[in-house]
């Protein structure tokens, strides 16, 4: 690690940050600028941002890990003992078990992006159980096929029967 860059980095963090109940040591809080989520953002060279979080973690294992977890819950927390090494899939577990994104994030019709009703969807799967082709139906509701394949094959829109 670069001395210029450690010294800049660990004059922004107060290692008397709060204790978690289910953490036996107090986190090591960010005071540098944090992005919206409260994730510290730390400069490491001219244009170039880096998590907090993730180079202290970078420092104690050597490597840059490409997910890290919060064992503390706390995103402004830059303790290396209060971190892991751990992947997107099981950081969002993670989250959604500790009740730290929404629970219930809009699928299907309830979606913004979703471009059917809960009717057409029905009209569609119906179509095609009996025996008419992707493509027709893509064509009829001026969609792609793969995006039919995806509706029937129930990959999206889940939660309509």
């Amino acid at each position: 690690m670069d001395q210029s860059i450690g010294v800049r980095f660990w004059a922004k963090v107060n290692c008397a940050g709060p204790r978690k109940p289910h953490m036996v040591t107090n986190c090591w809080e960010w005071q540098g600028c944090t992005n919206k989520d409260g994730y510290g953002r730390f400069r490491v060279a001219a244009g170039k941002l880096d998590r907090a979080h993730g180079l202290t973690l970078s420092w104690v294992l050597g490597y840059r890990p490409a997910y890290v977890m919060h064992l503390c819950d706390n995103p402004a927390c830059v303790r290396p003992s209060h971190l892991k090494e751990s992947t997107h899939s099981l950081n969002m577990r993670d989250a959604y078990a500790k009740g730290r994104r929404p629970e219930c994030i809009p699928q299907g019709t309830d979606s913004v992006h979703s471009r059917f009703t809960a009717e057409q969807i029905v009209d569609m799967r119906s179509k095609y159980s009996e025996g008419e082709t992707q493509a027709s139906i893509a064509s009829f509701y001026s969609t792609s096929q793969a995006h039919i394949s995806q509706i029937v094959r129930r990959k999206t829109y889940r939660n309509i029967q």
